[in-house]
């Protein structure tokens, strides 16, 4: 196994053991027998838990940036950009279980103290850019965009949540009145 693969089946067999305990009760000792790597591999690639799981996070966000923005067409309607980004989160949390686990325990936790705000603040930043030119544009509410995100992120997390519960499984006219309800309490009117 390369150094990259190796890193890689570090990274999915945490999520994995997320799923199965939880973010604090991880071992390094269950992570390196998981992975199929010595612990000495593992504190060669990180420090401790706490860099891990910090490295986890950040490739986490850096992936997600790449996967709402790769394919956004700035000549496209701001609506119909909107509603790609919103349901393409959707789909990649509902398609990807162990990574929505992990995201939700990890800003719950005091794993994101381990982050500072500088680091966090240009994780996010494409998400703010792409929120705050709406707003100066006057297609989205005079509103922090703070504030925007937070309505945006915690109506597709609620669905996200949701669809995992296996409670209701959300079909796809559903999910775009969903989408239409937030859009409507975003948009500018």
């Amino acid at each position: 196994m390369t150094g990259l693969n190796k890193k890689e089946a570090i990274f999915n067999v945490v999520l994995e053991l997320i799923v199965k305990h939880d973010l604090h009760s991880i071992l390094m000792s269950d992570v390196a027998k998981h992975a199929d790597v010595t612990a000495e591999t593992i504190y060669h690639y990180f420090r401790n838990k706490d860099e891990l799981i910090h490295a986890l996070f950040v490739r986490h966000k850096e992936r997600m940036n790449e996967i709402l923005f790769k394919n956004d067409d700035s000549g496209r309607l701001f609506k119909d950009r909107f509603r790609i980004f919103y349901l393409l989160l959707f789909n990649h949390y509902t398609d990807n279980k162990n990574e929505f686990i992990f995201l939700e325990q990890f800003v719950n936790s005091q794993f994101v103290n381990t982050i500072s705000r500088a680091d966090l603040q240009k994780l996010d930043q494409p998400v703010y850019d792409f929120i705050r030119k709406a707003v100066f544009t006057q297609v989205l509410r005079d509103i922090s965009p703070k504030i925007l995100i937070s309505m945006i992120m915690g109506s597709a997390y609620a669905l996200v949540r949701l669809q995992l519960s296996r409670e209701y499984n959300i079909s796809i006219s559903e999910l775009e009145t969903a989408f239409m309800v937030c859009w409507d309490g975003i948009k500018r009117i």
